[in-house]
């Protein structure tokens, strides 16, 4: 049985999720989910700076989203745990699901062109 989330807990995944509440970390975190990368590489897929992303995956590495591993010349960053970027995932099929309902529903409701033209007197 999974336990309930405690202060402390959702103190802890408040400064996680923080984390990523920058589009550039975001876009870092992607370019990350295939294998591990070195800065130059992850800046090419996220389409940003070099210097921007080695500020940022600063910041991810001190917070545990990331890890530096040092082979030979090169420094490669990978995702601290897979269950992140499952986690992402399932956030984001649920955001898609809800964007389906919503957007279903609308299509359900009368325009409010379509609701005048019905209840306009004969």
């Amino acid at each position: 049985m999974k336990q309930p989330m405690t202060d402390a807990s959702c103190e802890m995944l408040g400064d996680f999720f923080a984390t990523f509440a920058h589009t550039t970390r975001m876009r870092i975190f992607c370019a990350l989910q295939g294998q591990p990368k070195t800065v130059t590489e992850i800046a090419i897929d996220a389409g940003v700076s070099i210097t921007n992303v080695s500020q940022h995956l600063r910041l991810m590495r001190d917070r545990g989203a990331v890890i530096a591993e040092k082979r030979a010349q090169n420094v490669y960053y990978h995702i601290a745990d897979p269950r992140f970027v499952e986690a992402a995932i399932l956030i984001r099929e649920a955001l898609f699901d809800r964007l389906r309902h919503e957007a279903e529903q609308a299509s359900l409701r009368p325009s409010r062109r379509r609701l005048a033209t019905v209840l306009q007197p004969v």
